[in-house]
């Protein structure tokens, strides 16, 4: 893997069986929030986070950023990653933050400037790897246990791997 790093989420859907196996399993989440952190020199999955409730994107970024800090030297993230507290755990562990501002005062434009944009440029290969999953293995997941769920993304982000480095 190379030394930069994007990080990203996206939905899959939760197929059931049915309606009555719904309310009868007391289940209403309907999705799963899935972050990734994809390494942008070969487009593989470095690591993958599920959750049926939908944490804010701070929170998993950051567990996810810093389980990996040793594989990467620079991390690109969205606005959604925009966290203080994010940047400074990350530069203390020796790892650039490229995470965008969200514009609340004028000097988030200055931030956001001084942001190297041929890294941060690079965060697509992040949804490319969300768009490639999605086109080849389908939108949702079937298993109906959680663990199973989770289980099954991380088989699909191994075989993509695996795909991805077939291809080079």
């Amino acid at each position: 893997p190379g030394s930069h790093g994007a990080i990203d989420a996206t939905f899959f859907d939760r197929e059931t069986a049915s309606r009555h196996y719904q309310h009868r399993s007391d289940r209403h989440i309907r999705t799963l929030k899935t972050t990734a952190l994809v390494d942008t020199d070969s487009c593989a999955i470095l690591d993958i986070h599920c959750s049926a409730h939908w944490p804010h994107d701070t929170r998993t970024g950051r567990r996810v950023a810093l389980r990996n800090t040793g594989k990467i030297e620079s991390l690109a993230g969205d606005k959604g990653y925009d966290d203080q507290s994010l940047r400074d755990a990350l530069r203390s562990k020796g790892v650039r933050p490229l995470l965008r501002h969200r514009l609340f005062a004028a000097y988030d434009h200055a931030h956001n400037a001084r942001l190297d944009s041929e890294l941060y440029g690079q965060r697509w290969m992040a949804e490319t790897a969300f768009s490639a999953i999605k086109r080849r293995f389908g939108p949702a997941v079937h298993p109906r246990a959680w663990y199973r769920e989770f289980r099954e993304l991380v088989l699909t982000a191994a075989v993509y791997n695996l795909e991805q480095a077939l291809k080079q």
